[in-house]
């Protein structure tokens, strides 16, 4: 099922080019709720976001910065996603892709897409298993 929700743009350039959606944490905290106890699992490193552009130089950098603060509506499927390494909601937003074409990048790239999953869809990252030694 999909369910609709907002979060903030933020953009950095610390290390490189680098735009999220932050999402309220306590989303992220329920859904890594649901992945069973007896599954391992670290939590995300960083807070609860999608990725929108990393490791990636944008092209047109006039837009660097444009929906800085502003609130962005996605949608997200409520089946918690996993595969070898992460667990994860697959996300979707036609407003994140129109900011990647505005700054001449493609829509989808292997760090918006899910870890093992769909082409034109974001995700944002609830859990991994790197400690098991597998990522």
């Amino acid at each position: 099922m999909l369910y609709a929700t907002t979060g903030t743009f933020r953009y950095f350039k610390k290390e490189g080019y680098k735009l999220i959606v932050e999402v309220d944490q306590e989303l992220s905290d329920y859904y890594r709720s649901l992945i069973p106890r007896y599954k391992d699992v670290n939590h995300q490193r960083y807070g609860a976001h999608i990725s929108v552009v990393r490791r990636e130089i944008p092209v047109n950098l006039e837009f660097w910065g444009k929906y800085e603060g502003q609130e962005v509506e996605f949608v997200y499927d409520s089946e918690v996603k996993w595969g070898r390494v992460y667990y994860w909601l697959n996300t979707f937003s036609e407003k994140l892709e129109k900011v990647r074409t505005e700054l001449g990048l493609p829509v989808s790239t292997e760090y918006t897409r899910p870890p093992e999953g769909f082409v034109k869809c974001f995700h944002m990252t609830l859990a991994n298993v790197k400690h098991l030694g597998v990522g």
